[in-house]
């Protein structure tokens, strides 16, 4: 089979490297609707087709012939097509529609496609009929035409209109090359915008470190199952990571995939969102920030209601609502008033439903929370035992010290050097 790209040849040579996607769409759109598309170059001659042996064209002996009507109508349908910015609909002089679509760029013509001949109607007998009156018989191949119009759909012109919207994004598609400008602008502006944060940075003489904070905060936040504030906190991140890159999109991006790898590790391999692996394909295939922070941001939603599904799995919402907002919140002095008055409950209703659905009072719930993430901060961090107390909410050290005692049978500083 002859290929478009022998035909068809643009000055622009990427133009040119995308006439092979041209074929396969325009291979596509026949396939699907089974109306032949065929390519004619600027003199109106034709060249090539998706359905060479299906074209009725072929059973007209005067197709393509100097003078004839045929070919009368098809160049006058050309040249209108060309003034056009969607394809031009056209009726032969058989009676039958085609949608014709000049291709140009920077001014200058490089032939026509052709979608057709097109059945119009609701009764095929009719329609031949009519082909028929409108067709000198000496002009026909009969035994090529009976074959062909048996083939053919009937379309209404509502069908027709949908085509022509079909077939114009199957030809521009292909041809429309990726927004590289708006790309550059897009890069453009978020370079200046990192540039002067770095000069505000260098002139208030604060040195760029990395937003280990920024990132502690962000996990925090996934694991709490709190998206809305994940995604806000997402956005930041990624800005404190481009400052700290100096603003190299390429590198904050590497740093964004092993950031997100270390997050999905910690999902369930038989409960696994393989979306959230699919992400990581399409962040590597970001272009600008923007992308990266459109992506990164539903990720993070994605993984902070996987979170909070985890946190909580009963069937209030109420108490899913004030078990998020305690993971969130644990650092604060919460009364079961002040919880119930979050989820706009009775204080003793409350009570007595936080415990049917997770199976623990709400002060216990709330001691239990701040004992996990002092646990954790005593294992990974050298922070003081008085900043850590205060920081996961106790009242005071002691207390922290003797609720700790009585959960592990250690204190505090106990249990930090056993790990």
């Amino acid at each position: 089979m002859d290929h478009l790209y022998e035909f068809l040849t643009f000055d622009d040579n990427k133009l040119n490297q995308r006439i092979s996607h041209l074929e396969d769409s325009l291979l596509a759109f026949s396939r699907i609707t089974k109306i032949p598309v065929s390519y004619f170059n600027v003199d109106g001659n034709y060249r090539w087709s998706t359905l060479p042996a299906e074209r009725l064209c072929n059973a007209n002996l005067e197709y393509e012939k100097k003078g004839a009507p045929c070919t009368r109508n098809l160049l006058a349908s050309m040249n209108i097509a060309l003034s056009l910015p969607d394809p031009y609909i056209f009726m032969c002089e058989a009676g039958l529609i085609h949608l014709c679509y000049a291709l140009s760029s920077g001014g200058r013509e490089y032939g026509f496609l052709m979608a057709g001949p097109i059945a119009m109607g609701n009764d095929m007998e009719k329609m031949i009929g009519a082909f028929f009156k409108k067709t000198p018989a000496e002009t026909l191949d009969y035994t090529c035409l009976m074959t062909l119009l048996h083939k053919m759909k009937l379309y209404t012109p509502r069908e027709i209109a949908y085509l022509s919207t079909l077939f114009q994004n199957t030809v521009t598609g292909p041809l429309t090359p990726p927004a590289e400008e708006d790309v550059r602008q897009q890069r453009s502006l978020e370079q200046s915008s990192i540039s002067l944060k770095l000069l505000q940075l260098k002139k208030e003489q604060l040195t760029v470190e990395y937003p280990h904070e920024s990132e502690a905060l962000l996990i925090e936040l996934i694991q709490s199952g709190d998206s809305a504030a994940g995604k806000k906190q997402f956005s930041k991140y990624i800005e404190d990571i481009m400052v700290f890159e100096g603003g190299n999109l390429s590198i904050t991006k590497l740093r964004l995939i092993v950031f997100i790898t270390h997050l999905l590790k910690g999902e369930d391999p038989g409960q696994r969102n393989y979306e959230n692996l699919y992400a990581l394909e399409k962040i590597n295939e970001c272009q600008t920030l923007k992308e990266m922070m459109d992506i990164g941001r539903e990720l993070v939603a994605s993984l902070a209601n996987a979170a909070a599904d985890s946190l909580y799995s009963g069937s209030s919402p109420a108490i899913r609502q004030l078990v998020l907002y305690l993971h969130t919140h644990y650092s604060e002095d919460i009364s079961l008033k002040e919880a119930a008055e979050k989820v706009h409950l009775n204080p003793t209703y409350l009570s007595t439903l936080f415990k049917q659905e997770t199976g623990m009072s709400f002060t216990a719930y709330l001691a239990n929370l701040r004992l996990s993430r002092a646990e954790e901060l005593l294992r990974e961090t050298n922070l003081p035992i008085t900043e850590i107390a205060l920081q996961c909410g106790f009242s005071s050290p002691g207390y922290f010290t003797n609720v700790f005692r009585e959960k592990h049978g250690v204190t505090p500083s106990g249990f930090r050097s056993l790990t």
